[in-house]
């Protein structure tokens, strides 16, 4: 006897590196990497021999704001899913 490919029952199962408590905790990193960032190139812009090195946090800040803006999305859609699974009968 075959298995049915499309059981109405399947959940998809997230890995706990993909949990809802993991991405929160990733955004929480991300928002203290984008705030330290943010003390760098305010540190970098304050001396002048440190101007030419501020693309560095520049760049830190740039890349936690795509994780957090990635994770956000990722747990906006999650939720929605979830939400359009509630309502359907």
């Amino acid at each position: 006897m075959r298995l049915d490919p499309n059981p109405m029952f399947r959940r998809i199962i997230t890995p706990w590196y993909d949990s809802n408590l993991a991405c929160w905790i990733l955004l929480a990193a991300m928002l203290l990497v984008a705030l330290f960032s943010g003390a760098g190139i305010a540190a970098a812009r304050h001396v002048p021999l440190y101007n030419p090195y501020a693309w560095v946090p520049t760049l830190m800040l740039a890349m936690s704001l795509l994780v957090g803006i990635s994770v956000v999305y990722r747990l906006f859609r999650r939720f929605y899913d979830r939400h359009l699974q509630d309502r359907e009968p």
